[in-house]
């Protein structure tokens, strides 16, 4: 047992390692959190609601670049190690067909989970960027000067964005790569993976900063982060369907290329977000019943909506998902497994 932990922790290791440096999973953190960012700059309508435009885009970000980031990881790391033969020699010192493929999905969950951290973070500040209704409080405008510095930051009320904190978020993303170049100039760093991770960290650091200013850039105490703390749970179910896609992408991995396996996905995917109208006055026992019934419903991930108007996702619910999701991943690593063990590698 302790060796074929030591063999898993060693095998996730270096898929995140090597995972994380292919330029493409840089490109595809970089777009997500710059486009999450870029979304209430663009802002033309609230939707009733302030931040719920930011709010669901980054989420929706966060599902479509981690499901893409997923499937390329899987190919590289699985796909594209059996077609060079890496995976053969793996196999040969010797470790089981199942370790190796069950190490595969542990290391594609690293990589997704430092992807989401980063998508996490920017769609926290792109929520509290985007433009709110703000009351001034009159009482402490005209009690002292002291309290008006400190309370109160505008004259009258209105619909205000909070610039600085998206531009704190460009800036960290800026700041990430530069650091990168610099540490692959000067000691030969992995600029992949300095800039994957220096993204994702400078994103969390702009989360921890924006409690010492207020919304109109003046510095206040005591902290207070005026962000939607609510996204998290919609964020953590969508953490548990990309988990799901991982371990859909590597059992597919084992025996298709890379863009078949995103085919299949994007249907999944599909399929899964339009369950309920798909099985409409469908019999359990047709094929659209069955093709339903077999592959994962991700409404269940997807809870955006529960969030509008000051809702919130209960953690018993989230703890339903979790097992629902842990149950589909063990499905479909059985599954992988199964074929990886009658594939011929030589």
């Amino acid at each position: 047992m302790k060796r074929t932990l030591q063999q898993i922790l060693a095998i996730a290791k270096a898929t995140i390692l090597e995972s994380v440096q292919q330029p493409i999973a840089f490109l595809i953190l970089t777009s997500g959190v710059l486009s999450v960012l870029l979304v209430p700059i663009f802002q033309f309508h609230r939707f009733g609601e302030d931040g719920r435009l930011a709010r669901d885009s980054g989420l929706s970000c966060m599902l479509i670049f981690g499901l893409v980031l997923a499937v390329t990881t899987a190919g590289s790391a699985i796909a594209a190690e059996i077609t060079r033969g890496t995976a053969a020699a793996i196999i040969g010192k010797p470790v089981s067909r199942t370790v190796f493929v069950v190490s595969k999905w542990l290391g594609i969950c690293g990589v997704l989970l430092i992807f989401w951290l980063g998508i996490s973070a920017a769609t926290l500040l792109a929520e509290r960027g985007s433009s709110h209704f703000v009351m001034p409080d009159f009482e402490a405008q005209h009690s002292s000067a002291a309290t008006h510095s400190e309370s109160c930051d505008c004259d009258s009320p209105g619909h205000y964005d909070d610039t600085l904190t998206l531009w704190l978020g460009f800036l960290g993303v800026g700041a990430a790569m530069l650091f990168a170049a610099l540490r692959h100039y000067r000691w030969r760093k992995r600029f992949g993976v300095s800039a994957f991770v220096g993204i994702t960290l400078s994103q969390l650091c702009m989360v921890g900063l924006c409690g010492f200013y207020s919304r109109f850039g003046r510095f206040r105490l005591p902290y207070e982060t005026e962000l939607d703390w609510r996204i998290l749970s919609a964020a953590l179910l969508v953490l548990f369907a990309l988990l799901l896609f991982a371990a859909l992408a590597t059992a597919l991995a084992t025996r298709l290329q890379t863009g078949p396996v995103l085919a299949i996905c994007v249907m999944v995917l599909v399929i899964g977000l339009a369950g309920d109208s798909f099985t409409m006055n469908a019999n359990l026992s047709s094929w659209r019943g069955l093709l339903v019934g077999l592959l994962p419903d991700i409404q269940h991930f997807w809870m955006c909506d529960a969030l509008a108007h000051g809702g919130r996702i209960g953690w018993s619910y989230i703890a339903d998902a979790a097992v629902y999701a842990l149950t589909c991943c063990a499905m479909f690593l059985t599954a992988g497994c199964l074929a990886f063990r009658m594939r011929d590698l030589g």
